[in-house]
């Protein structure tokens, strides 16, 4: 039979007649050339709770210092973690925003800022949590920190400005800022990357670095600049020597861009941004979107969240072409409604790549060997599904000399008859359900190019230590532009490498 192969993450185009392809909870991964299949799908890591804090409240952040110390801010509260995971308290802010915050350090003294007109310091050594004082009235709050060099740096609020504290030390001169003047718009946050410091404005961009200046120590970079803003503050992320954000530009906004250097790229495809477009004609906001990065047996991921829009976008910087390196990961309720994503912000703290519940602070380690979500005190299996493309070649049956073969052929607009499908698929981890069934996989199809769908039906995936179980599906009767898709939702370890089919073309 002829493989039926799987090419990259999601792919929902604006029209099913293009391409109508979920890919929920799994990620792609690159093969070597003599693999057997050019992708291998994994599921994304399970949500292992860690601890929850002491006070169940709105995640804000979890955190970390250049010293590998780890703090988390729940509701109003700011506690510092250890490597039990245990919570101390160490401070509260004084506003009840609800926006994520932001922490840096200068190897002595953190800062922490919320977006509000009041900012927060304590020294690394003891945590001795205090507001920052600023005598000359200079400092009016800030929604991110970053450092550079020993300066740390904030974009001043409302402004198309930012500000340093002098070098190794927390304090404020009337004379140390900087202003983005290459475009009459305001600041919407900063980013530090390479040493270059990446000054985001609304609609255009621009990049400055230390030059050593008397007066003050940063300068724009000559010839550099970026012709995108940022629409989304949260939304910045950086890993290695990459930033990503959602921009926006005077032509318009929602794409997803990378920064490497002064390079930069549109890393969403028309899908991704199809997605984003339906949020934004819907009346829902993507200005709130957040995002982190981690990194994870050799991926790096850059997860984007769209608060209201209840969705999670992830896009795989080790795939690094657009077109296939997104997927979609989400956290299936009660109801078998998939939401965002539960973990919003991360950090790698104590060997841990560590998330933050965005509803009641829970602390979760990503487990690539744990598949499940422990969400609000219940823990339950993952929901993957992975569409396939609509099915374009199929097979003849030949005439005369050739009765008995099976000729290639293109569908050509007719329709195919699927006598089988087996899913190439890993089998023999899961556990049996409740009910001493094996772990089921089910496959449901289309027959319209994805419009609508069939009732999905249920093979076994393998008791543990089944291995040699080959999941498939039989008669699966006439369709014309037919596609697939094969979901699972079980305590165990799968992996997808796409399927073999046998579909014969006809001529109706």
């Amino acid at each position: 039979m002829p493989r039926l192969e799987l090419i990259g993450g999601a792919y929902a185009a604006r029209s099913v007649i293009a391409n109508a392809q979920r890919c929920l909870n799994l990620y792609p991964e690159v093969n070597r050339a003599d693999a057997p299949s050019k992708f291998t799908f994994y599921q994304r890591p399970g949500l292992r709770k860690l601890s929850s804090p002491p006070s169940p409240g709105l995640g804000r952040s979890v955190l970390r210092a250049s010293s590998g110390a780890g703090y988390a801010v729940v509701g109003q509260d700011v506690y510092a973690l250890d490597a039990n995971w245990t919570w101390t308290k160490i401070g509260a802010l004084q506003s009840a925003r609800t926006n994520p915050v932001s922490l840096s350090d200068n190897g002595q003294v953190a800062v922490l800022g919320d977006g509000s007109s009041i900012g927060y310091t304590w020294p690394l050594a003891t945590n001795a949590f205090a507001q920052i004082n600023d005598p000359s009235g200079f400092f009016s709050g800030a929604l991110k920190w970053d450092t550079i060099d020993g300066f740390l740096i904030w974009p001043i609020l409302n402004t198309n400005q930012f500000g340093s504290t002098y070098d190794n030390e927390l304090t404020f001169d009337g004379t140390y800022y900087g202003t983005k003047a290459g475009y009459p718009d305001k600041l919407v946050t900063l980013a530090v990357n390479h040493r270059l410091i990446y000054l985001l404005g609304a609609y255009k961009s621009e990049i400055w670095y230390n030059s050593g200046s008397a007066l003050f120590p940063f300068s724009i970079q000559p010839g550099a600049y970026i012709e995108w803003g940022c629409v989304a503050p949260y939304s910045v992320a950086n890993i290695g020597s990459t930033i990503f954000w959602l921009g926006r530009s005077t032509q318009g906004e929602g794409l997803v861009l990378q920064q490497e250097g002064y390079t930069t790229s549109i890393i969403s495809n028309h899908a991704i941004s199809y997605a984003i477009s339906k949020m934004l004609k819907s009346g829902v906001s993507i200005s709130d979107a957040v995002a982190y990065t981690y990194t994870q047996d050799g991926h790096i991921f850059y997860v984007l969240t769209f608060v209201e829009g209840n969705q999670t976008w992830v896009y795989d910087y080790a795939v690094r072409d657009p077109e296939y390196a997104w997927h979609q990961r989400g956290w299936t309720d009660s109801n078998g409604q998939v939401n965002r994503e539960r973990a919003f912000s991360a950090a790698f703290l104590f060997g841990t790549n560590v998330t933050m519940d965005w509803q009641d602070g829970t602390l979760y380690a990503l487990d690539l060997d744990y598949f499940m979500d422990d969400v609000r005190g219940v823990s339950g299996p993952v929901q993957y599904t992975r569409t396939f493309s609509q099915v374009k070649q199929g097979y003849s049956v030949g005439i005369g000399p050739q009765a008995f073969q099976r000729l290639p052929i293109a569908d050509d607009g007719h329709g195919f008859i699927t006598h089988e499908f087996v899913a190439d698929f890993e089998c023999g981890n899961g556990p049996d359900d409740t009910t001493g069934l094996p772990p089921q996989i089910g496959l449901r199809w289309s027959v319209d190019r994805g419009r609508t769908w069939g009732n999905a039906v249920m093979q076994s995936a393998g008791r543990v230590g089944e291995y040699h179980a080959q999941p498939k599906w039989a008669n699966l009767g006439y369709g014309r532009y037919p596609i697939f898709e094969l979901s699972w939702s079980f305590g165990g370890k799968a992996a997808l490498n796409g399927a073999w089919f046998e579909p014969q073309v006809t001529h109706r």
